[in-house]
């Protein structure tokens, strides 16, 4: 009876320790599988922030492709535009060098106008040629100041086509009433009515019956009447 028991006991001692060690085995699993996520986790995160170095590494490559061909448009913008600007000053140059004598020629041609021209405001005409002349060769002005001063003559002289004027002035040291009517017709008469001419490559005589007409003219330039159809002797004047 004694041994029964005691075989009992004893076997329930294997079986206890059995457990034991079934359990200490579990754990020792247990512990061995937590280390090995917390490993695994480990490896994750790692894994991970190598990858996203390695996107950031694209992201900046990718942006240092960009600015490169920026860069290469905006070299050839520069590269065109230099080309551009040696075009544009050879062709400044070349203006230049044509306009100087070109000028000249404009004011040669004024002045032989003005010299077959009826001869109103000679004087000041012809002052306004020398002054031409003598800015051409001046080297303190530009060659735009320089080409203005010449066009605003052109235009001076043009503006005598389409204008009227009347003014007193001296004819073979007498005085007289000059008039002229734009570019149809130079004419003058004396103050005292007596005397009237116009211009035809000469001071030609004009009968007495012009006389009212031209004075009439003279009026209507200086505002003393209003402007009105006159008949008056026409002769050819010259034309730019």
């Amino acid at each position: 009876m004694c041994w029964v028991m005691g075989c009992v006991a004893a076997s329930g001692n294997a079986v206890a320790e059995k457990i034991d060690k079934i359990l200490q085995q579990d754990s020792e699993g247990l512990i061995a599988s937590q280390q090995a996520q917390i490993k695994v986790e480990g490896l994750d995160d790692k894994h991970l922030e190598v990858i996203e170095q390695y996107r950031q590494v694209i992201r900046a490559q990718q942006l240092a492709d960009k600015y490169h061909q920026l860069l290469v448009k905006q070299v050839a913008q520069l590269e065109n535009a230099l080309v551009a600007m040696d075009e544009s000053q050879a062709q400044l140059r070349l203006t230049r060098m044509m306009l100087g004598p070109l000028l000249e020629d404009m004011v040669v041609s004024l002045a032989q106008f003005v010299a077959a021209d009826a001869p109103f405001l000679l004087a000041e005409r012809q002052a306004r040629i020398e002054n031409l002349r003598r800015q051409l060769f001046d080297a303190s002005l530009s060659e735009g100041e320089k080409t203005l001063s010449v066009l605003d003559a052109y235009q001076v002289e043009l503006s005598y086509g389409y204008t009227t004027e009347s003014w007193q002035g001296k004819l073979d040291g007498n005085l007289v009433n000059f008039v002229r009517v734009g570019r149809l017709g130079f004419y003058y008469f004396t103050p005292d009515e007596a005397k009237a001419g116009v211009w035809d490559q000469g001071w030609q005589p004009l009968s007495a019956e012009w006389i009212r007409s031209i004075k009439h003219a003279a009026q209507v330039a200086q505002g003393q009447q209003l402007p009105t159809l006159l008949t008056l002797p026409a002769v050819k004047i010259e034309t730019m």
